[in-house]
């Protein structure tokens, strides 16, 4: 992990780092405007010589507007865990695209669990 170029991450001492991780992400969309803003809500976590340790102190709370971000693209470099998908030309809209298929596909799943479990 590079921590030269990255205000997240700061080196403590040799082999102690504290990263500033997002441990919940929120989003918030307006249907009637399309907009809507992300708020992630971040905590300091101690890594010692690699090693996760317990978060610490409050949170550190950073929101953004999605019409300011919606062109942007954060996946340069990154691939998809799991199919191996270039994730580097996958924009803020994409993203967004992409949880409400996954709110749609997840939320149509439960609603025939429950219909089955009715029955």
């Amino acid at each position: 992990m590079d921590n030269t170029n990255n205000a997240r991450i700061r080196t403590l001492a040799p082999g102690i780092t504290a990263e500033m991780i997002a441990e919940q992400t929120h989003l918030f969309y307006d249907p009637s405007t399309g907009g809507g803003y992300a708020s992630f809500q971040a905590r300091e976590c101690l890594y010692v010589d690699g090693q996760h340790q317990a978060p610490m102190g409050d949170y550190d709370i950073l929101q953004v507007q999605i019409g300011d971000i919606v062109a942007q693209q954060f996946g340069a470099g990154l691939v998809d865990p799991v199919t191996g998908a270039d994730l580097s030309t996958i924009s803020t809209a994409g993203l967004m695209v992409v949880i409400k298929a996954a709110y749609d596909a997840l939320y149509n799943a439960r609603a025939v669990a429950l219909a089955a479990a009715a029955a």
